[in-house]
């Protein structure tokens, strides 16, 4: 009898401890880091990836201006996931949003968010890299009314000269 309860309290904790992303249907369609289009007039309508690549050199992104919101197109990363709307709460507020953490090649890690979602469901955030050596992002789901973090994914990217 003793072992039966140990099974079920230990059946509910690992219950219970599933993400919440899971439960709510939120799900990683897309993420990636390379060149997306930066338009005024539809940055959050409409995600448009120029190229997406795990391997950039720096003189390139420098010669196609991709450190400038003035070229148009933007060197950085995006993460894709439903559209909000199918994850609103009672009050039409979303449930969840995202924070990322960025590590440069020195090792040193900076921790941003939590921010918002477009409306069609994506997130896209520039990235300085001016420091040439390998980097690596991390995505994480923040979820409301939890106040949990849950990974999504994590992409590596190296900068050459």
């Amino acid at each position: 009898m003793k072992t039966k309860i140990i099974i079920f309290i230990t059946s509910v904790m690992m219950l219970l401890s599933v993400p919440f992303v899971n439960a709510a249907g939120w799900k990683l369609q897309d993420m990636g880091v390379g060149i997306f289009v930066y338009d005024p007039a539809k940055y959050d309508k409409e995600l448009q990836i120029v190229e997406k690549r795990n391997s950039w050199s720096l003189k390139e992104l420098q010669e196609r201006n991709a450190f400038s919101q003035a070229s148009g197109k933007l060197f950085g990363a995006w993460l894709v996931g439903p559209p909000i709307d199918s994850y609103l709460n009672e009050n039409g507020i979303p449930e969840y949003g995202y924070k990322y953490r960025l590590t440069d090649p020195k090792g040193s890690s900076m921790d941003f968010g939590v921010y918002s979602f477009y409306v069609p469901g994506f997130a896209t955030t520039s990235i300085n890299a001016w420091t040439i050596g390998k980097w690596k992002i991390e995505f994480m789901l923040w979820h409301r009314s939890t106040q949990q973090v849950t990974p999504i994914g994590s992409i590596e990217f190296t900068v050459t000269d």
